[in-house]
């Protein structure tokens, strides 16, 4: 029984860990009004979530200060509440929210901090992204809505 109990624990995170696929990733990034956000095509969003994350939607990494969230690796410091001391909270959204598979509270997160900082806030658009032909992120996946 303790063995089971054990098992669970240790693959509960592994379990609810999602990865998207690039085109299902294109498609809600488009939906969420990204593409041309900040004055940034929609291929440079999707560029640096796949270098943040691999598009996984679960992930919390430890970061220098608070910790990083969802698919962006949005930080807790300064962009969400995870109870951090001295937390800043600019997006108003838990970082909880962060994590859920709809990427509703991250997308609206993420353009507060484009709005703020533009895409030079992560440090994987600008090693990974930024002067590439970020349109081979968006190549072949059919935009159209489905109806």
């Amino acid at each position: 029984m303790k063995l089971l109990v054990l098992l669970l624990v240790v693959c509960a995170p592994l379990c609810l860990a999602r990865r998207l696929k690039r085109c299902d990733v294109v498609r809600i990034f488009k939906d969420g009004g990204l593409d041309g956000f900040g004055g940034n095509s929609l291929g440079n969003y999707v560029c640096m979530a796949f270098w943040e994350t691999k598009w996984k939607t679960h992930k919390v990494r430890s970061a220098d200060v608070g910790k990083d969230y969802g698919i962006f690796q949005i930080n807790s410091y300064k962009w969400c509440d995870d109870g951090t001391a001295g937390g800043q909270n600019q997006c108003k959204v838990k970082c909880a929210d962060l994590l859920n598979d709809d990427l509703k509270a991250s997308i609206a997160c993420l353009k507060v901090i484009v709005e703020r900082e533009g895409l030079k806030a992560w440090d994987t658009w600008t090693n990974y992204c930024k002067g590439h032909k970020v349109i081979r992120w968006v190549k072949w996946c059919d935009l159209k809505r489905r109806g």
